[in-house]
């Protein structure tokens, strides 16, 4: 289920809310509206028959018979003639609508006197009896009521019936101008990560985003301040460790030199297998601190084939184990990226496809034009839950390793807004494994 924005909940909750209102005022206004109407109609119907019953009454007793006024030759529909009767205390009915015979009308001595009644199609209302012993009841067919309240309705519904978008549109359009800073600091955060830890600036900003950037930014000169400290450690660490450990491994190898039995040597050799472990160790924990000091920006841009033969004449070893193919193109392929961080992208690619290549498998170092740096190597290949995780630090699969490799160089290429993609197995195979990065390519002439 997709998340709803904050502007959006805003809007859906306030328009909801609105609405809610909106269908209880239609309710109220229905109520009041019949009411009202029916007391309106009613006040007529009561003044019509009072007129009504002299002028009947008067023409009874001379004998003369109630014609229409209007002289109207079509008569009106039933469900909308105003009917009469007018009738005397025994019930006989004097005189009368013409189309009274033709309504579903009760006996006249039935209803009481001065009150209005409501039939299923009729509102009566009946005089109470006058000198002469006559009394007038008139009928307002409901039909003729019912349609003029759907008008008034209707009337009523279409404008408010468009209030409900034109809410939603202006509660959306005052939201998002409102939450314009919220944006705007979901910003300035996504721009932050170990490297950019700088105050964020909260400008002209509503006065709660305000206390809630002043306490990010007290947490995140903590966390600058915590991540000085481990990077100043573990670069003092390393850089105090390396002079001990040369010595250390150079009294060793002098040590193996001169050792009597094969049980010393055994032993002096895995001292020394331990101590250039160790070595490699340090030397590992160096570029990680440059990596996380972000020593892959550069502002320079360097010729990148260059630098290939340069770091691969440096880490190849001499007499390799595998077969190792390199392909460079003939033109110069420049990039911003500063040598020693290319230096250790590549190295830690060279030697993590020599150490985990199958013995006798061949190894692909290639430099395309678009600055694309492949190294590929043979072995079995590797779920894709697996390939996820080799970039995060201390992620070992086997061998003697320090799950720092890979992690490294993820970290130089982000700074330098790269990619580094992890493919298993080689496009177009079943086996092997494939590191491919992916730099910034920069026009020379530019």
């Amino acid at each position: 289920m997709r998340r709803l924005s904050l502007s959006h909940r805003i809007t859906l909750f306030t328009t909801l809310g609105l609405g809610a209102i909106w269908v209880l005022s239609v309710l109220l206004m229905l109520a009041v509206l019949g009411s009202e109407q029916d007391e309106v109609f009613d006040q007529q119907l009561t003044e019509s028959a009072d007129i009504l019953l002299p002028l009947l009454s008067q023409l009874e007793l001379s004998g003369a018979a109630m014609t229409d006024p209007s002289g109207r030759a079509k008569p009106v529909a039933l469900d909308e003639a105003v009917l009469y009767r007018l009738f005397d205390r025994d019930g006989r009915i004097l005189q009368k609508a013409v189309q009274a015979d033709k309504a579903n009308l009760p006996d006249p001595t039935s209803l009481p006197a001065r009150q209005t009644v409501a039939t299923r199609d009729y509102r009566i209302y009946t005089t109470p009896f006058n000198a002469a012993g006559h009394a007038v009841q008139i009928a307002a067919p409901m039909a003729e009521r019912r349609e003029a309240f759907r008008e008034v309705l209707i009337g009523f519904l279409i404008p408010m019936m468009a209030l409900l978008p034109i809410t939603w549109l202006l509660v959306g359009w005052a939201t998002q101008r409102s939450l314009a800073p919220m944006r705007q600091l979901r910003a300035e955060i996504s721009a932050r990560d170990g490297n950019q830890l700088t105050m964020i600036d909260a400008g002209d900003w509503p006065e709660d985003l305000v206390r809630i950037v002043g306490a990010l930014n007290r947490f995140m000169a903590r966390l600058a301040r915590a991540l000085d400290s481990e990077r100043a450690f573990a670069t003092n660490a390393a850089h105090e460790l390396r002079t001990p450990v040369a010595i250390a491994l150079a009294q060793t190898q002098q040590l193996r030199q001169i050792v009597d039995t094969d049980e010393q040597l055994a032993r002096t050799e895995a001292l020394e297998r331990a101590l250039q472990r160790t070595r490699r160790l340090v030397a590992r924990l160096l570029q990680l601190a440059r990596a996380d000091a972000g020593i892959g920006q550069s502002d320079t841009q360097h010729d990148l084939v260059r630098l290939t033969r340069l770091t691969l004449d440096d880490t190849l070893p001499r007499d390799p184990a595998h077969e190792v193919r390199i392909t460079l193109p003939d033109q110069p392929v420049y990039a911003r990226v500063d040598p020693d961080a290319y230096a250790i992208v590549l190295g830690n690619l060279v030697e993590n496809a020599l150490q985990h290549a199958p013995e006798g498998a061949p190894l692909s170092i290639d430099l395309q034009p678009g600055a694309v740096l492949t190294v590929a190597n043979g072995g079995p290949a590797l779920p894709e839950a697996e390939l996820q995780d080799l970039t995060r630090r201390f992620a070992r699969r086997h061998g003697d390793g320090f799950g720092l490799g890979l992690h490294i160089c993820a970290q130089i290429v982000n700074s330098v807004g790269g990619r580094m993609q992890l493919i298993s197995p080689l496009p177009g195979q079943t086996t092997g494994f494939m590191v491919r990065v992916t730099f910034q390519p920069v026009n020379p002439e530019s």
